[in-house]
C-alpha cells in the first residue's frame, strides 16, 4: 500500500502545482513595468516555499518537481513545434499580410522596424518562449512573422 501512495501523492502534488502555478507565478515585469516572461523554476520555488512555508526539505523536494515539470513541458514545446511548425508560420505570415494590408506605407515600415526590433530583443533574451523556439519559417518557404 505504502508504494502506492508515494507515486499517488507526488502525482497529486505535481498536478495541483500545474494548476496553481498561474497563481502563484505573478507576471514579471522589468524596470520600466513591461511584462518580460514567465518566472524562473527557482523564482517560483521561492514564491512557493514562502506561499506555504515550506521547509529545506520539502524545498528541495518542490524543485525536482518544477524542474522536471519545466523539462518535460520544453519537450512537448519541441514536438509540437516539429508537427506543427508549417502550420504556425503559414498562420503569423497570413496575419502579417493582413496586417500590412491595412496600413499605408510609412506605418508598414514602421510596423516592419518594429518586428525587427521585437526580434532583436526576443533573441537577446534567454528564455524558452521567445524567438529561440519558434520554427525557422525560411524553411517552410514563409518568411518570419
Amino acid at each position: 500500500m505504502k508504494k502506492f501512495l508515494q507515486p499517488t501523492l507526488v502525482l497529486l502534488v505535481a498536478a495541483s502545482l500545474f494548476t496553481a502555478q498561474s497563481a502563484i507565478a505573478e507576471p514579471h515585469r522589468d524596470d520600466r513595468g513591461r511584462h518580460k516572461g514567465p518566472p524562473s523554476v527557482e523564482e517560483m520555488l521561492a514564491r512557493i516555499s514562502e506561499s506555504l512555508d515550506l521547509s529545506d526539505e520539502q524545498s528541495a523536494e518542490m524543485l525536482v518537481i518544477l524542474q522536471q515539470q519545466e523539462q518535460d513541458r520544453k519537450a512537448l514545446h519541441e514536438q509540437t513545434m516539429a508537427i506543427m511548425g508549417a502550420e504556425i508560420c503559414a498562420q503569423n505570415a497570413e496575419a502579417e499580410e493582413a496586417i500590412i494590408s491595412i496600413l499605408d506605407p510609412q506605418q508598414t515600415e514602421l510596423f516592419l522596424q518594429m518586428k525587427e526590433q521585437r526580434q532583436a530583443r526576443a533573441d537577446g533574451r534567454n528564455h524558452h518562449w521567445k524567438g529561440k523556439d519558434l520554427p525557422d519559417c525560411s524553411e517552410y518557404g514563409v518568411s518570419d512573422s
